[in-house]
């Protein structure tokens, strides 16, 4: 009974017309802490006093107690959402509970414009088309809300006149909102692929909140200035932190180093580095070649990493010389695998060192 209460009071609302007041408003919410609000936040606004319209319309909801939660979130297919709230509920969570800052633009939209894009999302929120498949650079809150607005104002965004939003790939993009030193960062970034490296354009560099706001700001004619909605504390910047990747993977380098060039590095040393970072690679080559996640496909980190490594080690190791082809294979492969991770992302090639190192040594034993 619930649910067709549900149905028939969207069904009304997608039929309801908006009033001569009512406005269409773009917000765009900062970064906050937790990963998954790292990279901002965008809602769609409709506010109609005369009618007692208030919804703020987000995409990229999802529910930890969808079944299976982690398995559909590992392989890509969780469904994501569209969710609808009062805007003052909206500011009570993003502002005043989580302190992230807000801004607002209203759109400069006709009475068709504004009812077109009121009735899309309303569509939108019926049962059946809540649901979709979420992908990070190419389907989210923000790049939903930016197609709802070109599809239903066509013409307002100007793409070519937003330079200031090109030039950057996807993942240089995302790396702008992460801390460079982090092993969330680094993990981030062994787990994409050459798709992540595409140049964006400026309508697609607006997978990011931010974006989307600079180019509604630029667009002749589409909004308003931006007004703020809740000014947030700047935090004050992390000092450098010894216990993340640059400190710890360049001591275990010059460790590996100095051990293979004393000839003290064991055989249970050799299995437990290649170990861990060949399941490491088994994992990357998992999430590259059988998830959902295309933009971790055709990954370099595989070659760096080399997932036949684990459990290869345990033989190669012992009796290197009868290996010697295949070690020598893979010393080609893994300086390919540097470089090219290297290019992508420098810190990458911190993972890799250790494990090309002793390759080497292992493949030019003679006796």
């Amino acid at each position: 009974m619930k649910k067709i209460l549900l149905f028939l009071l969207i069904s009304l609302t997608v039929k309801a017309q908006l009033s001569s007041k009512a406005e269409v408003v773009l917000v765009t919410v900062a970064p906050g802490k937790e990963l998954h609000s790292a990279f901002g936040h965008t809602i769609l606004w409709v506010n109609d006093p005369l009618n007692g319209i208030d919804r703020a319309y987000s995409f990229g909801t999802f529910d930890f107690k969808t079944e299976n939660f982690y398995l559909k979130f590992l392989m890509g297919t969780l469904p994501y959402t569209i969710s609808v709230h009062s805007m003052q509920d909206e500011f009570n969570y993003n502002a005043q509970y989580e302190k992230r800052g807000m801004i607002a633009q209203k759109l400069q939209l006709d009475s068709l414009q504004k009812n077109a894009i009121f009735q899309a999302l309303e569509t939108n929120l019926l049962p059946e088309n809540r649901e979709y498949a979420y992908k990070f650079f190419y389907d989210n809150c923000s790049t939903r809300i930016r197609d709802v607005i070109e599809r239903n104002a066509p013409g307002k965004y100007r793409w070519i006149q937003n330079p200031s939003l090109e030039g950057k790939s996807y993942r240089d993009w995302m790396n702008k909102y992460l801390a460079p030193n982090s092993w969330v960062t680094l993990g981030m970034n062994l787990a994409l692929g050459i798709p992540s490296n595409v140049k964006a354009t400026a309508s697609q560099a607006c997978y990011l909140p931010d974006n989307l706001a600079s180019a509604t700001n630029l667009a002749k004619g589409l909004s308003a200035n931006p007004v703020t909605l809740f000014d947030a504390e700047v935090s004050e910047e992390a000092g450098f932190d010894f216990t993340g990747p640059y400190v710890i993977l360049s001591v275990l380098i010059v460790l590996v180093g100095l051990a293979t060039y004393k000839k003290r590095f064991s055989y249970a040393a050799d299995v437990a580095l290649f170990s861990i970072i060949g399941l490491l690679a088994w994992f990357i080559f998992f999430l590259g070649t059988a998830t959902n996640h295309e933009v971790m496909a055709w990954n370099p980190a595989s070659l760096m990493l080399f997932p036949l490594n684990f459990p290869l080690v345990i033989w190669f190791a012992k009796d290197p010389l009868k290996w010697k082809k295949y070690l020598q294979i893979i010393s080609v492969l893994c300086v390919i695998g540097l470089i090219w991770s290297g290019i992508q992302f420098a810190p990458m090639v911190l993972v890799g060192l250790p494990i090309f190192i002793r390759v080497c040594y292992l493949s030019f034993i003679k006796k």
